[in-house]
């Protein structure tokens, strides 16, 4: 079993718990979140996780894993969890142990909070 802070994935089971609540996922979604927590923390390009997840020969829509991502996110109950790389791909994270983001001051157009 693998455990990414609260979340644990059992391949050889195929179920996955957050904090020990056990969420129903799709077999498709199953296998998004455990490819993309074979290395939590690393960014896996929309490419690779097409070509690992779906197929090499993978033709469709990739619009496909934003829906997928979408529905996982939900059921994990914090977008946090899957975190995107902007123009690169996605990430698995932890948002409990993730410090937080930068501050928005000396960003063009940023508005102090």
């Amino acid at each position: 079993m693998q455990h990414v802070g609260a979340l644990a994935i059992d391949r050889r089971t195929r179920q996955v718990h957050l904090a020990g609540t056990a969420i129903a996922l799709t077999p498709k979604e199953f296998d998004l979140l455990a490819y993309l927590a074979t290395d939590a923390g690393a960014v896996y390009s929309r490419q690779q996780i097409l070509d690992e997840v779906w197929d090499p020969h993978f033709f469709g829509p990739t619009k496909t894993l934003d829906a997928h991502i979408a529905a996982l996110r939900r059921k994990l109950g914090d977008t946090a969890w899957i975190a995107t790389a902007r123009g690169v791909g996605f990430r698995l994270v932890d948002p409990a142990a993730e410090p937080p983001a930068a501050p928005a001051a000396g960003r063009p157009g940023a508005v102090p909070r």
